[in-house]
């Protein structure tokens, strides 16, 4: 009885990411769908500037957590009160803003998974390339967040709505 000679074949190479934990519901799989826009190269290469700004920002979250916050050494000087007070509270407003582009970025991978990354949420155009590579997170294009600033709205990531100041 002859064998068959098998051939050892390498393990296909995975080009998905693995999954992050989100900061608003499930995991991000890094998935790329498919963009009438963007290329899948295009798309791939700012899922990859996502990811290393997600952990730099990560990284300072935990930094300003650790250096900052955990301070709890009560100083008896009411002027080193006072110091430390302003010190805690410019960590806190520092903590509020990397948290906010934390929550940015990860709606950002959830748009290249579902497939609308760089579609303005206002126009529903597409957003230049050049935009997306200086700031991948990005919501609107210029012309919109022209017209946001001009009138004053600002977005709340936490929901779906726009305020007037």
């Amino acid at each position: 009885m002859a064998t068959k000679k098998t051939e050892d074949k390498a393990p296909a190479k995975k080009t998905s990411v693995s999954p992050v934990a989100g900061t608003n519901g499930g995991p991000l799989t890094g998935k790329i769908a498919k963009s009438k826009h963007f290329t899948q190269k295009q798309l791939k290469e700012q899922l990859r500037r996502l990811l290393e700004l997600r952990e730099r920002v990560s990284g300072e979250i935990l930094s300003i957590n650790r250096d900052s916050l955990s301070h709890t050494d009560p100083d008896p000087s009411l002027s080193d009160q006072g110091t430390d007070t302003f010190d805690r509270e410019f960590a806190l407003n520092q903590l509020s803003n990397e948290q906010d582009v934390l929550f940015e970025i990860d709606e950002a991978i959830r748009r290249i998974e579902n497939g609308t990354y760089g579609i303005c949420e206002m126009t529903e155009v597409a957003i230049n390339i050049e935009r997306l590579e200086a700031l991948p997170y990005v919501r609107y294009s210029v012309q919109a967040q022209a017209e946001l600033e001009k009138g004053r709205k600002t977005y709340r990531p936490f929901g779906s709505t726009i305020h007037s100041m």
